[in-house]
């Protein structure tokens, strides 16, 4: 049913008969308060014609539909994009031509289903709204892509995965897992970089007043700013390299979040002794973007 709305909304736009007939309007930047009239069907097809260019995995064909300008800007990232393609296919379902009232230039509407299949063996589906925008000599001159992902597909989704709280049947478990962007990547490399230059401060301005530390061998700790200090205490260097940082959230929960970090770590001791590992650690963030807790995993070091 969703699929529809958009098309059904294309089909009711069809019945206008006078081109000149206005309707809706511009409420920003320079065109701010202006109309909008149909457009032309000779736009229409120069973007039909693109769609088809794009099918055949054409690069040369489909360029020639765009304004020099396109070309220059976005060419060379289009070819590479495509190169990266064994087989694709966008399937039309409705497009309608508009202008600005006055204007010379065109806006095409296209809505749209696209399957891609890449030279990698990856796969990807795509409910797509796409603006081609079509300038006074008839070539496209940029296009702007709205997309919402199937639930069938194979990667970009928003969640996925799932978390099985140890409590089973409450109101988290089973839930599925998302990204999370509040600042964690950049929180553990700028841990990483204070940790290793053995800053106490540094590292102080990304915890939380106290955090709970479940050490590989299986113990708890309590972490506070003023007992911080008591870990380089025993340290002439530290050498922590994260290799893979995911943060992550449980989807339709409160912003609290985690992240995942793969790392290898050296820490040479005042007496000499070397201890080094591959390390996987979760580092849990609270409301306040600060970190409240880490458990440790290890191994020994690759060889």
């Amino acid at each position: 049913m969703k699929k529809l709305l958009l098309l059904s909304a294309f089909v009711a736009a069809s019945f206008i008969t006078n081109a000149q007939q206005k309707a809706g309007k511009v409420l920003v930047q320079e065109d701010k308060g202006k109309s909008f009239q149909l457009g032309s069907e000779k736009s229409v097809q120069t973007v039909l014609k693109a769609v088809e260019a794009f099918n055949a995995v054409n690069h040369d064909a489909e360029v020639l539909l765009w304004s020099d300008e396109y070309v220059k800007r976005g060419g060379e990232g289009h070819k590479k994009s495509m190169e990266t393609l064994k087989s694709v296919s966008n399937k039309p379902m409705a497009i309608l031509p508009i202008k600005v009232e006055g204007s010379s230039k065109e806006i095409v509407m296209v809505q749209s289903t696209e399957d891609r299949v890449f030279k990698n063996g990856s796969k990807q589906n795509l409910n797509l709204f796409e603006m081609f925008f079509i300038d006074e000599a008839g070539k496209i001159e940029n296009m702007v892509q709205y997309s919402s992902i199937p639930a069938t597909n194979e990667f970009g989704k928003t969640s996925g995965g799932k978390y099985i709280e140890s409590n089973p049947g409450s109101d988290i478990d089973g839930r599925a897992l998302q990204f999370s962007n509040r600042g964690e990547v950049a929180a553990v490399e700028n841990w990483a970089k204070a940790y290793n230059a053995m800053d106490v401060q540094g590292v102080a301005a990304i915890l939380a007043d106290v955090v709970t530390v479940n050490n590989i061998d299986g113990s708890i700790s309590k972490l506070t700013k003023e007992t911080l200090s008591s870990w380089f205490t025993n340290y002439t260097s530290l050498d922590w390299k994260p290799t893979l940082i995911l943060p992550f959230k449980i989807k339709d929960t409160d912003p609290a979040s985690g992240i995942i970090v793969y790392s290898t770590e050296k820490r040479v001791s005042k007496d000499g002794t070397v201890w080094e590992k591959n390390l996987m650690e979760i580092f849990s963030f609270n409301l306040d973007g600060k970190i409240d807790s880490v458990t440790q995993f290890s191994r020994e070091k690759s060889k």
